[in-house]
């Protein structure tokens, strides 16, 4: 066997040994094993499936430690800049900051990547692309976005291209639907809530004219205090209740209390002595 032969069949030991490590759970021997590894191949081999293999390895290490913001930076020195990240290495990545919530960096990387002149083979470009557009750009609704990518690199497979779009059209449709609908439902629920306070404010209404025709003409000035007591705590309490984000049920509850404390300590006395 050649000295290469046996220097590749090396490396390719150490790519084994470095994923059965991964496997085990020993995530920091795994990432070293991979970084030593890389920083032996010489730069002409930094875009061979050796070093991508690697990459994978150590990008699945960062993420097992808690260390998903040092991927990045790691895989821009292993192949001498971000655009050019082998396509697997860069939907790892993509995947690893959306799980994360960290959309920003690798939004400006994954765009980047799409630009460059040298990743516009199609296979590799596709895959980058739908990562990118089920992982980032659809949960966040970006539909446009999501065109202005499908329409503006026509390499992209047709396949792919015709199932973006109509993913997006139904996900579009969808989102006006969802919106339409908590719009009625905030209308209805407001009417409903305008036409209960109504009926409250009739029935009220309606008692409190009950209670005049009834009572004799001494007792009208007590019923006249009270409708203007009403008045001042219905007022009072509707300012307090713009000022605040209680429910409506809390401010009936504190409306109702204190009408029936001002009537205890003001008009109870007078009604039981006129009874």
């Amino acid at each position: 066997m050649v000295p290469c032969d046996l220097a590749l069949e090396h490396k390719m030991g150490t790519l084994k040994a470095a994923n059965d490590l991964l496997i085990l759970g020993q995530f920091e021997e795994a990432l070293d094993l991979s970084k030593n590894e890389l920083k032996g191949l010489p730069d002409d081999k930094r875009d061979s499936r050796l070093a991508e293999s690697l990459s994978v390895v150590a990008v699945q290490a960062f993420a097992e430690l808690n260390r998903w913001q040092e991927v990045l930076p790691f895989v821009q020195d292993v192949f001498g800049g971000l655009e050019k990240i082998p396509p697997q290495v860069l939907q790892l990545c993509i995947a690893l900051h959306a799980k994360m919530q960290d959309f920003a960096p690798i939004t400006m990387v994954t765009e980047a990547w799409l630009a460059a002149p040298g990743n516009q083979e199609a296979g590799g470009l596709t895959r980058v692309a739908e990562t990118y557009i089920l992982l980032v750009l659809l949960p966040h609704s970006k539909f446009d976005d999501i065109r202005a990518l499908v329409e503006g690199h026509p390499i992209i497979m047709e396949d792919k291209r015709k199932a973006f779009l109509q993913l997006v059209e139904t996900e579009d449709r969808s989102v006006v639907e969802r919106e339409d609908q908590t719009r009625c439902q905030g209308a209805a629920s407001a009417n409903k809530e305008q036409g209960a306070s109504y009926g409250a404010w009739v029935a009220m209404m309606s008692w409190v004219k009950s209670s005049v025709s009834h009572t004799s003409p001494s007792r009208h000035v007590t019923t006249a205090v009270l409708l203007a007591v009403i008045g001042v705590v219905l007022a009072l309490t509707l300012k307090k209740r713009k000022a605040t984000t209680g429910s409506r049920q809390d401010m009936l509850t504190t409306l109702g209390g204190k009408l029936a404390w001002l009537w205890q300590q003001l008009f109870a006395p007078y009604h039981l002595a006129n009874s």
